[in-house]
């Protein structure tokens, strides 16, 4: 298999926004997947101000980071009827100025209790008028009905298995890609002490050439300390990959 992002989930307001860039930087792999919901990223809160000014520095940047937002509770409701937030819309629009590329390359959708809400017809407008960002969906047991609802619509989206639904469990085996024809990313309860042996079960389920990428959250906070995600946490996660991927790559 090949990594394609190698995502880092949660950081928050705590974190400055230079450091925050400088870590992404330094690892061209890295993916920073900022949790979207209303509340602390509603108008004039301080998570809203500070991702403001993660986009605002990103607009501008010759090389800009791997930028992710994922949706949750009302926002994402909204989402999978077809209805962009808000607070969201500017940062879903919003461009770099040198590329000319959306500074949210992905959007995902963590679609949950309020699948009564999900209406594929509506989702498949909104994801195709914004064709050039890849949109995810968790994929397990509980969503299985909706994932399907959307694929019959043959619309491009991405999956995102993980069997405890954010809760951070590492489970006792991986599954294979849900459909042969959608991405495929794989979360639950990864982070810098396990990652290696997880990657190990991951590549015996796919193929040689198969692209897929790797998300961690709960791992990655300072239980310790702040109880949030820590930059020293994620890098150590992130080095593990790294020398994972030299060792199984000739």
């Amino acid at each position: 298999m090949k990594l394609r992002y190698i995502t880092c989930s949660d950081p928050r307001e705590n974190i400055s926004v230079p450091s925050i860039l400088k870590f992404a930087a330094e690892y061209p792999m890295i993916e920073i997947g900022v949790q979207a919901h209303p509340g602390p990223m509603s108008y004039h809160g301080r998570r809203n101000t500070w991702f403001n000014q993660i986009v605002w520095t990103c607009q501008g940047m010759p090389t800009p980071p791997n930028i992710a937002l994922h949706m949750n509770y009302e926002w994402c409701d909204c989402m999978c009827r077809g209805i962009i937030p808000l607070e969201a819309e500017k940062w879903l629009h919003a461009r770099n100025e040198i590329t000319g590329k959306p500074v949210i390359k992905r959007i995902q959708l963590n679609i949950g209790d309020g699948t009564y809400l999900f209406n594929a017809e509506k989702l498949s407008e909104l994801i195709n008028q914004h064709s050039d960002q890849e949109f995810i969906l968790p994929w397990n047991q509980k969503v299985a009905d909706q994932i399907q609802q959307l694929k019959e619509t043959c619309t491009k989206f991405s999956l995102l298995f993980d069997a405890s639904y954010g809760a951070g469990i590492e489970p006792k085996k991986w599954s294979e890609p849900v459909y042969n024809d959608i991405p495929n990313g794989y979360a639950g309860g990864l982070g810098p002490g396990n990652i290696a042996r997880n990657l190990n079960k991951i590549n015996k389920i796919l193929p040689k050439e198969y692209e897929t990428w790797i998300d961690a959250e709960g791992r990655l906070r300072d239980i310790y300390n702040t109880g949030s995600f820590s930059l020293n946490l994620a890098e150590k996660y992130v080095q593990e990959v790294i020398s994972w991927q030299q060792k199984h790559t000739k």
